[in-house]
């Protein structure tokens, strides 16, 4: 069972605050919100005396109403970093100097017992700079957070292992704490705190409304991911919605016996639908008025185009079912019933979970481009809505960055993402026709299993070239042509990030290489592993500045020998191994790869790769691949769960590090065990 820790816990432990000065739009004291339900935190990791407190979340789960809140209770100064734009070395002596209209803001802070400060949206804020601003930034942080406890920083969990290097590389006494899923009765008061005053709460019918919607959607899934799911507070938004109005009676009824397709996404869209139905009921009294049929007036597939024409710069419903005689008081009349839809907040969306249905239901219309991936970004429920029921996807590169981004902001510590595209290796290109689609997969780990494997074919905007205009992390690309890299103008690879072509352009002004925190049982005791190596047989483009100064051993960048790379470039070079080594060694480069990349998913229980991940990133591919797993199979080092790879507890011993670094176990330690499976690896390999 992991150990977890109460709101109030968590107050007790930060210093006691009282840090008051003179507030401004993205730096003072928060006012309390409205609404805010005691959430349970995870305990990352815990010291006696910390000198900085992190707090992690997956996407949509209330890390910036907790900041507000803490703010408010200890009275010290939140900084919203999605409201500020100046993230840089110099930025968190500016406002503390604004703050305290005080020459020696920082002074002040380190000298006045109890004070911290709250810096919420670091993710936000990574995005949103240039690598050298963000490094500038960290250090910044870590400087003040060697003079003692004093600040508590929020943000995605990927960002906040890359602080959390940083952090502890200096020496500095963490805590970490996540914030989970709501338990069954803090999903109670919020439903309840939600619906506010449109129901007694206490009433009977109400109590079994909510209770049966609930227990439909954990229904779904066993054990932590049902809790996980129906605690998600975009699944919460959704039900508050639905019991606000409507029959209660025909609520419970309709969830406790109705058929569900099996998957916990079938349930949550069966309540949006039902949601999106009432709306259209409500203007039953206007197609009587026009004349018009019940069914077609503001159906759900019109509202959606209604909410993306007004949210997302979409095309307004070309309503080719009203006649053109009513179509314009038709239009007039309508806005009356968007303005007060459940989907929307003003010119916003009320919840992640509307957005990220209309977007999946909406997936494919072109003039929603640019809003599919800020709508991944947000929740995890976007993959899950789009794959739910599909084989494979058609998609093109707007819709995998929206995909792939929707997959990280599921991720939390039981939650892990991969993401795959693959084509055939660069030296196996043969012919000269061009290459206009590639394949792929979308993979979703929850704690021990894979939730969700979706495939995928890639439609290219170019061909002979795959554009990545999302994130560049659980990455892995194999292609034989160009992989246009173009995420902005701070590129951000890793952490995990393995890209093999013949051309890589990488077109921004800085690149950073993003770290990610190692796994408890790792041998070497290492934090800095982001695993980020580019393979490149031909040309390789890049005109932006390397920032950060990456350890050697996290970057990898394999290049022909015709290259000469400038610093800092020249420290990551490294020379492109040929093709077709002969068997034994490939034998070997095969067994390094898998110790590279085996990782304790979910951060427990034994270490594992995904299958494609391996079989991407290293020569023995296809029947060869499929008949070195069964010689593992057989000799006892690895189990396999479905596309899961995992390290057999008996060889858990005979682990080593598939990289030659200075003070860490590598092959030649274990080479009486390992040196069986080895030669019989290369007898099946052997042409």
């Amino acid at each position: 069972m992991t150990d977890s820790i109460s709101f109030d816990q968590l107050l007790d432990r930060l210093p006691r605050g009282q840090f008051i000065g003179r507030n401004s739009e993205a730096f003072g004291v928060a006012t309390p919100p409205n609404i805010f339900i005691p959430p349970t935190l995870t305990i990352v990791e815990r010291e006696e005396n910390p000198a900085v407190t992190l707090i992690s979340a997956r996407g949509a789960t209330g890390k910036s109403i907790l900041a507000e809140t803490i703010s408010a209770r200890k009275e010290a100064p939140l900084w919203k970093l999605n409201q500020d734009l100046s993230v840089s070395g110099h930025a968190l002596r500016a406002k503390l100097n604004d703050y305290l209209n005080s020459a020696d803001g920082l002074g002040e802070l380190s000298r006045k017992e109890g004070a911290f400060v709250v810096v919420d949206a670091l993710d936000e804020a990574r995005m949103r700079v240039s690598g050298v601003s963000w490094n500038e930034y960290v250090e910044s942080l870590v400087s003040v957070a060697e003079a003692g406890h004093s600040l508590v920083l929020l943000g995605r969990e990927r960002v906040l292992e890359d602080m959390w290097v940083s952090l502890a590389g200096d020496g500095i006494a963490l805590n970490w704490f996540e914030i989970s899923h709501f338990d069954a009765k803090q999903r109670i008061s919020y439903v309840d705190l939600h619906i506010n005053q449109d129901r007694d709460v206490q009433n009977e019918a109400y109590v079994s409304a909510r209770s049966t919607v609930l227990e439909a959607l954990a229904g779904t899934v066993d054990g932590e991911q049902a809790e996980s799911f129906v605690g998600y507070a975009p699944v919460l938004d959704a039900v508050a919605e639905l019991l606000r109005k409507g029959n209660l009676l025909e609520t419970r009824n309709a969830f406790a016996s109705s058929v569900q397709d099996g998957r916990r996404i079938g349930v949550l869209a069966d309540v949006l639908d039902r949601l999106l139905e009432r709306e259209r009921s409500k203007t039953e009294q206007l197609a009587d008025q026009f004349g018009l049929d019940r069914a077609k007036v503001y159906s759900p597939d019109e509202q959606m185009e209604w909410l993306a024409s007004e949210l997302m710069s979409g095309n307004q419903p070309a309503l080719k079912w009203c006649p053109d005689v009513h179509k314009a008081d038709y239009v007039r009349q309508v806005q009356e019933f968007l303005r007060d839809h459940p989907f929307r907040s003003e010119m916003r969306w009320a919840s992640p979970v509307f957005s990220a249905y209309v977007t999946a239901k909406r997936f494919g219309d072109t003039r929603l481009r640019p809003a599919l991936r800020p709508i991944g970004e947000e929740t995890g429920l976007l993959f899950e809505f789009v794959s739910a029921g599909e084989e494979e996807l058609q998609i093109d590169e707007w819709q995998f960055a929206a995909l792939h981004a929707s997959l990280l902001a599921a991720e939390w510590r039981a939650v892990e993402a991969s993401a795959s595209i693959a084509e055939s290796d660069p030296y196996d290109r043969a012919d000269a026709l061009s290459v206009e689609e590639a394949s792929g997969e979308l993979i979703l780990f929850e704690g021990e299993s894979v939730h969700r494997r979706t495939s995928f074919r890639l439609t290219l905007d170019l061909p002979d070239t795959v554009a990545l205009k999302g994130p560049l992390a659980s990455l892995s690309v194999l292609f034989p042509a160009t992989v246009s890299v173009a995420s902005g103008s701070s590129v951000s690879l890793g952490p995990d990030c393995f890209i093999r072509c013949a051309n890589l352009r990488v077109e921004g002004d800085t690149v950073q290489i993003s770290r990610r925190l190692r796994s408890e049982n790792v041998l070497d005791g290492e934090a800095d592993e982001s695993n980020v190596v580019l393979e490149i047989t031909d040309q390789f483009s890049c005109n932006a500045t390397l920032t950060g100064s990456p350890s050697v051993g996290s970057f990898e960048l394999h290049l022909p020998d015709k290259y000469k790379l400038m610093y800092p470039w020249v420290s990551y070079q490294r020379v492109l191994e040929p093709p077709l080594p002969k068997p034994d060694d490939r034998a070997v480069r095969f067994v390094n790869m898998m110790m590279n990349l085996l990782r304790n998913h979910g951060h427990r229980g034994s270490a594992a790769v995904f299958d494609k991940k391996l079989e991407g990133r290293q020569s023995i591919k296809g029947d060869e691949f499929r008949r070195v797993l069964s010689v593992l199979q057989s000799h006892g080092v690895i189990v396999m769960d479905g596309p899961m790879i995992h390290l057999s507890p008996d060889w858990d011993a005979q682990r080593y590090s598939g990289k030659a670094r200075e003070g860490v176990t590598t092959l030649d330690e274990k080479r009486d065990a390992w040196a069986p499976v080895l030669e019989a690896i290369t007898e099946v390999i052997k042409s």
